[in-house]
């Protein structure tokens, strides 16, 4: 599993881990709206090649969407804003999901038949 360093994340979008666990190589990241109450909390383990996202407004969980075979994470920046693009490997599908940081956050997540 490819995935970003802790440097990497505060170098591209100047934001430090709220969590880290060394034995799992986990890593959590929040991001808050500039805009309103909306929370992106994204967290990472290179060990359980697991990816989730909680989407919170207001302090209440609005969304909790996690997978496995997690195939690669990588920080992207382009026209439609700047964040994280994460692969998964399931089956004979692709499953992919973008969070987005910048210019305000937001999630899309999508599974495709690969056959």
């Amino acid at each position: 599993m490819e995935f970003p360093s802790t440097s990497d994340f505060l170098e591209e979008f100047g934001i430090e881990p709220v969590e880290v666990d060394p034995t799992l190589a986990l890593c959590r990241y929040t991001k808050k709206s500039k805009y309103n109450e909306l929370e992106v909390d994204i967290s990472f383990s290179a060990v359980m090649k697991s990816f989730q996202v909680v989407l919170r407004l207001s302090m209440q969980e609005l969304a909790v969407i996690s997978s496995e075979n997690v195939k690669s994470i990588e920080l992207v920046r382009d026209g439609s804003g700047a964040g994280v693009h994460v692969v998964f490997e399931i089956r004979e599908s692709i499953s992919e999901a973008r969070v987005i940081f910048e210019p305000d956050v937001s999630c899309r997540w999508w599974t495709l038949r690969n056959v």
